[in-house]
Parts: C-alpha cells; structure tokens; sequence
C-alpha cells in the first residue's frame, strides 16, 4: 500500500462529490433527479511551511504517482472518531452494498460509532451519518456515504484507527513548483480525488 508520507498539513480538506444530478422538466417544472454510484472524495492538502526535508519528501512522493496513474492513501489528520469503536469490528454477513452495512465483534448494548465518524472498508472510506448502536450480539447497522460500490466479504476488517482513502491527483499539470528559500517551502496546496479504479 502507498501511504502518503507522514508530514502533517496545516489544512486538511475532505468533501464528498455526489454523483447525482437534478433536471427540470420543461412541461412542468417537476424536478427529476439522477443517481448513480460514483460519489468520491476531493481532498485539498495545504503547508503553510515545510522544511527543506520535509519538501524533498513530499515532492518525491507526487513526483512517483506519475500523473494520474498512481495513487496513494490518505489520512485526514485533522479528523478524529468522537465514538468508542470497542470491539474488532467486521462485515457481518455478505453481498452487502449501498449506503448500509451489518458489522458484527462490537461491544454489546451500547453507543459504539457516531455520526460523523469514519471507517476505512477495502479501498474505501466512509463517514456515518447517524449514531451506531450494537445490540446485545454486538452486531450494529452502520448507516454512511458514500456508498459501498465493491461487495466486501463477510468478515472484511472495519479500520477506524486512522482510517485512509485510495486517491490520485485531481491535476498532476497544477503541482506545486516548490521554490522556495534555504529555510524551506511556503503556501504548498496539493489536491486530490479519490481513485475508484
């Protein structure tokens, strides 16, 4: 797994893209409303400062994502899990998809995940739109966008300790120049989508 370099950003931007579209008709005015299963994620990363190290690094790591063939996965630094996430939570039964999923090895009986909350699944992170509680089973419905768009197998790993999301360069002709002084690099702004291939 290509990891993004460790080198924490002063902004971190995460936002969802929804892949659907509202029309008008043209009789009535009756909107129609278009959904399909490519909803992503748009990531902006931003450095006020980096050192000379810190710049050499970063820039060796866009440099060997090649344009737009490559990819890496990110950490949203400045996010943090507000729930407990007790357990070893995984996927709780099979051909699941859309946007809920039963996962099972939480504790039992209690408020585990809240909304707001991230969890990495396979190549994919997801945010929880509503609190998450386990029955006495620790079995839980999770409730998230986007959506899942691979099936996951029954007992795939939930990852909710720095969970990551699969991306790629929004545009490798827009990447910084990162001139800079001897003391380092300012004002270094890199944006990414996430890589659905």
């Amino acid at each position: 797994m290509n990891v993004f370099p460790d080198i924490e950003p002063t902004r971190s931007g995460f936002t969802i893209s929804f892949a659907t579209k509202s029309m008008l008709s043209p009789y009535n005015q009756v909107e129609e409303i278009w959904e399909e299963p490519g909803d992503k994620w748009h990531i902006s990363l931003r450095w006020a400062f980096l050192t000379k190290a810190e710049g050499r690094r970063l820039r060796a790591h866009l440099l060997a994502l090649r344009g737009h063939s490559g990819v890496t996965f990110i950490e949203d630094t400045a996010h943090s899990n507000d729930g407990s996430w007790n357990g070893t939570p995984v996927v709780h039964g099979s051909n699941q998809y859309g946007v809920q999923l039963t996962a099972r090895g939480f504790a039992a009986s209690q408020t585990v995940a809240k909304a707001g909350d991230r969890f990495q699944l396979g190549n994919r992170l997801h945010e929880l739109t509503e609190d998450a509680v386990s029955n006495a089973s620790g079995i839980v419905t999770l409730n998230f966008q986007p959506e899942i768009i691979t099936i996951p197998l029954d007992g795939d790993f939930l990852i909710h300790n720095r969970p990551r999301v699969r991306a790629m360069l929004k545009d490798p002709e827009k990447l910084p120049s990162f001139s800079g002084t001897k003391a380092g690099f300012r004002n270094i702004q890199v944006d990414f989508q996430e890589a659905l291939r």
